[in-house]
């Protein structure tokens, strides 16, 4: 995955979460992250890599007193209404938005018809992600859903994404470039649970990563394991909400 500016590639992640407090010692803990708070007043506070790095994702309280913790990916848009009106005529649903957070740019959430949650944001002064693919960074997006064939046909008509074979695993791509992957979880031992987006963080160690993750209070749902990508590991934070960590293969 690369930075990149083009329309409907990933752009940023969000972790709306029931403590931020609690997460922004966690994070700190596991990736060394730095939390930078929000430029609008009540805004949501950053990521940084660390103490002088680039933004790597943003976090802020859930919306909902039910809302369960979870990170959220976002996807480039040059006209998010346009967007969202191509997500409602495919079957998904606008969960809210299209509206403008300030000086810096246009979002809207949004379900596919399987349930997995994503966001579009429309760029003006925040462009999304300063780093990917280092240590510490978010490297791969991957879609776990029962309806693989439906989200083919959804992401493509919605997002304009291609697709692609490797290693018998379906990728996504923009401009034929990869940037995630979808799992079928019908199949296999993947761990069961609402359709959703599974965004993984580069390391250089998961294992050390996923000792540390539990050290600070979250879980490891999946041990460390080799995949033909690399070796990975499924967590979640103390609130609950998942993450995959990932060292590529080489």
């Amino acid at each position: 995955m690369k930075i990149s500016k083009t329309p409907s590639a990933p752009c940023w992640a969000s972790l709306a979460t029931t403590d931020t407090a609690a997460a922004a010692l966690f994070y700190e803990a596991l990736f060394g992250w730095r939390t930078e708070p929000g430029t609008d007043a009540g805004g949501p506070a950053v990521f940084a890599l660390d103490a002088t790095g680039p933004q790597v994702a943003g976090v802020g309280p859930v919306r909902m007193p039910q809302q369960p913790a979870a990170w959220l990916p976002y996807f480039q848009s040059s006209g998010v209404d346009a967007v969202t009106a191509r997500v409602g005529g495919n079957g998904g649903r606008v969960v809210s938005g299209p509206s403008g957070v300030g000086d810096r740019g246009r979002l809207a959430v949004c379900q596919d018809p399987a349930g997995a949650a994503f966001g579009l944001w429309e760029p003006l002064e925040h462009a999304g992600f300063q780093t990917v693919n280092v240590p510490g960074s978010f490297t791969w997006f991957e879609l776990l859903t029962r309806d693989p064939g439906g989200a083919v046909d959804f992401y493509q008509s919605v997002l304009g994404w291609g697709t692609r074979r490797h290693d018998g695993c379906l990728d996504w791509t923009v401009a034929d470039e990869p940037f995630g992957g979808m799992v079928d979880m019908s199949a296999g031992d993947v761990p069961q649970g609402p359709s959703q987006w599974n965004l993984y963080v580069a390391v250089t160690d998961p294992d050390a990563t996923a000792a540390r993750c539990t050290e600070a209070g979250g879980q490891t749902v999946v041990e460390p394991r080799d995949t033909p990508a690399g070796r990975f590991a499924l967590l979640t934070d103390p609130q609950g909400a998942a993450f995959s960590v990932l060292r590529a293969a080489s």
